[in-house]
Order: structure tokens, then C-alpha cells, then sequence
């Protein structure tokens, strides 16, 4: 195993592509820190004829505060110098996949003085324990000991399922391929997350997974992800059977750890729906916050999408009157289309916004715009 992929005879490559991302951060940014994050972060990045196909995740710390903004630009500009488009395909859904055009460079920030302070995430325990120094400062030892909430869970999966519907009717084989693969990745890190028995790389969390009670076949499925990951193979699946089987291990993931957390006895979706709609939103912040009672807090985000969404001319009004989550209420249309509610589908997101036409579309840019947001 190499230091930053699978295989070592790529870590030089690489290597070479990080070198040119940190040194634009160094001379931009005046960091004390750059840290690699994700897949390479991890030494499990995924690499197709010696051409890195997952993100460079990079987190820049330091004192000057960098914007959302600011880190687009870094982001692209990064990008660019590798010769690759830096646009994110979730954000851009609606396009075809090019493996060039949408590889980029995830630059986010931390400030240096609250790095001690971070939240209680998945992206917090895998900094500390997933993750390189790229630049500068040793930090690791003041990121804070976390466990990742059943919250973190939860989001993993709305995210899965999300990806599932951007590549349904994708022509590019690869694309669906990347995604049904981190759908078993990803619900494997959500089932550990919810038993408690997290870990850090895709490598420990498959060897935990296969101890665990779970269906045979689901143990199959996530160490199929594990060494497709390890040696990408595009032409030997039917991918409509491939991407059928994944929706639906996400759902049953997602069933499992919702009806457990929300104490549902049912497993209809239409039920299921109307728990996450009405009840998740008064507990699913808890673990983020001093003070259980400042759920209400979770109006700050809606009210910061909402203003998001006017700058780009889409003015959504209906989530400000309530102070439910926005992000949780958009997974429900989400989740109900992408498993073949589309009615319901269409009376949640009409609880959105006064647009729910073309609905696909409309479910699709409104989950990817909130989630994309750098919240952590």
C-alpha cells in the first residue's frame, strides 16, 4: 500500500500534483497548515491508469479567515494548474460526466485558534485519524477525540441517495460505477457510525463491517466496493443492475438506522417521510450544539440558503416560515422519488417552494445547493 493510493507505483505521480496544490496554497494563503483529506488523505485514493479519479481534499489552516468564496477560487484555480476542469459534478448535475472536467480540488478552511474546538463529525475523527500533513504544523494532536453522531449517519445517506438519482440516467458508464461503489462504501461507514464502531480508512471499516450482523450479501457488496476501489474494472456489469442493487442497500441502511433512531415500526416510506419531515429535525442537531434546546438555531442555516438561493435569481420564501432544517426537509422529496414516490415526492417539495417543475431537476438543485454549502 502507497502513502497516498493503493498502490505505491502511483505515490510519486501524485505526489507531484500535491506539490503544485500546496505551493499555490502556500503562496496565496500564508498557512501554518495544509492538510489532505478524503481518499488520498486516507492512502486509499482511487487511481485509473495512473490518473487520480477521486477529489484532492485539502483543508488550509490558518489565522486570516478564508470566505466560501475565496476557497471556489483556490479551488479552481488548483484545479486548473493539474489541467483538470474543477467543477463538481453534484453541482452541475444536470451535465454528462468527463472525468477531467469535473476532478477538483476541495480547498476548505479552519482557523487555527478554534481547530481545538471542531464539531463532532465524521470529518472530524477522519482529520485526526484519516489524513496527512501536506504542510507545515503537526496539528492532529489539537483536534479534538470525537464520536460521530448517528447524525452523521443520517446525512451520509441522504447524500448516497442523492448521488444515486444524479447518475440514474447517466450515458457515462463510470460515473454510475463511481457512485454505486461509494454507496456501499458510504452506507458501511453509516451502519459503524450508528454500532459505534467507527474507523478511519475503507480498509478497517470493511474488515469491522464484516463482523458485524448484517445480511451476507451486504458483507459481499461492501468488500466488492473495498477492491473495485482498489482496481476500478468499468466494462465487466450490468450497470442498471448494479446501480438497482445499491438504491436498494441505501434504503435499507437508511430504514435501519432512521427506524431505530425515530423508533418507527413501520418501514413504508410515506411513514417514514413524515417522521423525518416532522420529528428528525428535533434531535438531529443536538450533537452539534452546547445546549439541546438551541435546536431552533438550525433556522440560521435555512435563512443562509435562502439568501444563497436569491443571489442566483431562485427565490425561495415557503422554508422561512418555519424553523425546521431546510436540508432535512429537502431529503424527504429526495428520498421519496428516488424510491418511487413521485406523488408524495411532489406534495413534500411543494412545501418548499412554489417550483417543483421539472420535479427530478427541482429536488436535485436544491439538495445539491444546500449540501454543497462549506458548512463544516
Amino acid at each position: 500500500m502507497g502513502k497516498y493510493t493503493y498502490n505505491e507505483k502511483y505515490d510519486k505521480k501524485i505526489e507531484d500534483q500535491l506539490k503544485i496544490v500546496k505551493d499555490i496554497l502556500v503562496k496565496e494563503t500564508n498557512p501554518k497548515s495544509i492538510i489532505l483529506f478524503g481518499g488520498f488523505g486516507k492512502g486509499e485514493g482511487m487511481v485509473l491508469n495512473g490518473k487520480p479519479l477521486n477529489d484532492f481534499d485539502v483543508y488550509v489552516v490558518g489565522d486570516r479567515k478564508l470566505t466560501d468564496e475565496e476557497c471556489d477560487r483556490l479551488s479552481v484555480k488548483c484545479s486548473s494548474a493539474l489541467g483538470r476542469g474543477g467543477l463538481d459534478f453534484v453541482e452541475h448535475s444536470d451535465e454528462e460526466y468527463d472525468e477531467d472536467k469535473f476532478f477538483h480540488v476541495d480547498v476548505r478552511f479552519i482557523n487555527f485558534n478554534k481547530i481545538s474546538k471542531l464539531l463532532p463529525t465524521q470529518r472530524t475523527f477522519e482529520l485526526k485519524y484519516g489524513s496527512q500533513t501536506l504542510y507545515g504544523k503537526n496539528v492532529f494532536n489539537k483536534i479534538p477525540e470525537v464520536k460521530v453522531p448517528v447524525s452523521d449517519a443520517i446525512r451520509i445517506l441522504f447524500n448516497k441517495m442523492d448521488h444515486l438519482l444524479i447518475s440514474e440516467d447517466k450515458i457515462n458508464k463510470k460515473i454510475r460505477m463511481i457512485y454505486v461503489m461509494k454507496a456501499y462504501l458510504d452506507l458501511c461507514s453509516a451502519l459503524l457510525i450508528y454500532k459505534n464502531d467507527f474507523a478511519a480508512t475503507y480498509t478497517k471499516r470493511n474488515e469491522i463491517f464484516k463482523r458485524h450482523d448484517f445480511p451476507d450479501v451486504l458483507k459481499k457488496k461492501v468488500d466488492w466496493a473495498n477492491n473495485f476501489r482498489r482496481n476500478p474494472d468499468f466494462d465487466s456489469y450490468n450497470i442498471k443492475k448494479e446501480w438497482e442493487e445499491a438504491r436498494y442497500w441505501v434504503g435499507y441502511s437508511f430504514k435501519y438506522i432512521i427506524g431505530g433512531c425515530l423508533n418507527l415500526k413501520s418501514d413504508d416510506w410515506g411513514e417514514i417521510a413524515k417522521a423525518v419531515y416532522y420529528k428528525l429535525p428535533y434531535i438531529y442537531f443536538n450533537p452539534y450544539l452546547r445546549s439541546r434546546y438551541l435546536f431552533f438555531g438550525q433556522y440560521y442555516l435555512t435563512l443562509k440558503f435562502a439568501l444563497k438561493c436569491w443571489k442566483r435569481g431562485d427565490f425561495v420564501v415557503k422554508p422561512l416560515f418555519s424553523w425546521r432544517d431546510f436540508g432535512l426537509r429537502i431529503a424527504v422529496p429526495l428520498f421519496l422519488y428516488l424510491y418511487g414516490d413521485e406523488k408524495n415526492a411532489e406534495y413534500y417539495l411543494k412545501k418548499l417552494t412554489f417550483k417543483t417543475k421539472p420535479l427530478k431537476k427541482r429536488i436535485l438543485d436544491l439538495y445539491g445547493g444546500y449540501y454543497l454549502q462549506k458548512l463544516i
